[in-house]
């Protein structure tokens, strides 16, 4: 079962997603008006950027006079652009939990859409298959393990790649990977997941990672603990390498061209795509199981 409480999701965010998941997959398609209008800007996970991009040409097309202009900049980009602390956005996206430490707003409004699967990637040249955890932990923080011979690979020297502070990529990798701890390696100059990609790819020795959605044959993907990013695997407790992807929006809106992308993002039409782009869909989430209290997700 997923670990809701490990990903810091209150149940009843959870319970709002799937009955609002639930009411628009009996109405089919949302924000039915020929009449809606207006322009739209979403900004923030590199991680969910090809779904939300994808999903804004389709709404594009059942409803033209609308423009949604989506980009990337990381998840941190994307929850101080939607609060107003960095730049504008109509929405915000994340691979992490808006912290109410660090966004104290109340009229914050998390959209859970769907998990995010996220993989290990290295440089084509290297002949490695899985890597354990503390192997990895040895890799990008401790740095005891600075060759591929080490791990059972060539006599190659390693080059992590690791991602900046903005990236909601970077904060559930040192989480869930590196137990907290911080990392030692090429950091990138910009917040991209595409970017990580084709710097593995081009950089002999290099290891790094990235969002299942981005992924292609660019590079090579390995397993951890011998586990690969799969719904199977992640439903079983046996990945930890995986987010929920977070639509964030602030105060009490008006906004109809806002309101009808959000629904549209649940359509079985949007989450059917999000499989097929590696992403797994939030109706295949079971519910968390309550504790005798009732308040809080049993450990699964």
């Amino acid at each position: 079962m997923f670990d809701y409480a490990r990903k810091g999701i209150p149940l009843h965010l959870l319970v709002g997603t799937l009955l609002l998941l639930f009411l628009t997959s009996c109405t089919g398609t949302v924000g039915n008006s020929a009449e809606l209008e207006g322009h739209l800007t979403v900004a923030g996970s590199t991680a969910l950027q090809p779904l939300a991009s994808a999903a804004a040409d389709l709404f594009g097309k059942q409803h033209p006079r609308v423009r949604v202009e989506v980009s990337g900049g990381g998840s941190i980009s994307g929850l101080r652009a939607v609060t107003g602390q960095q730049g504008h956005a109509d929405i915000g996206t994340s691979d992490i939990y808006a912290d109410p430490a660090i966004y104290p707003d109340p009229n914050l409004t998390d959209h859970i859409v769907c998990v995010i699967p996220f993989t290990m990637i290295v440089n084509p040249g290297v002949n490695v298959t899985s890597l354990t955890q503390q192997q990895i932990i040895d890799i990008f923080s401790t740095g005891q393990i600075r060759n591929w011979k080490q791990v059972g690979g060539p006599d190659l020297p390693i080059t992590p790649v690791v991602r900046p502070s903005t990236s909601g990529t970077r904060d559930t990798f040192r989480k869930y990977i590196l137990g907290g701890r911080d990392e030692k390696g090429t950091l990138l100059k910009t917040d991209s997941s595409v970017e990580v990609r084709n710097i593995v790819a081009h950089t002999p020795g290099a290891i790094g990672y990235l969002a299942l959605s981005v992924l292609n044959s660019q590079v090579r993907a390995i397993s951890i603990d011998g586990q690969q990013p799969t719904q199977a695997s992640i439903a079983a407790g046996h990945y930890s390498f995986w987010s929920y992807e977070h639509m964030y929006t602030l105060g009490d809106s008006t906004n109809k061209v806002q309101e009808a992308y959000l629904e549209f993002m649940l359509t079985p039409a949007v989450q059917q795509l999000a499989q097929k782009m590696g992403y797994i869909p939030i109706a295949s989430m079971k519910l968390p199981t309550l504790s005798a209290a009732g308040t809080s997700p049993a450990t699964p």
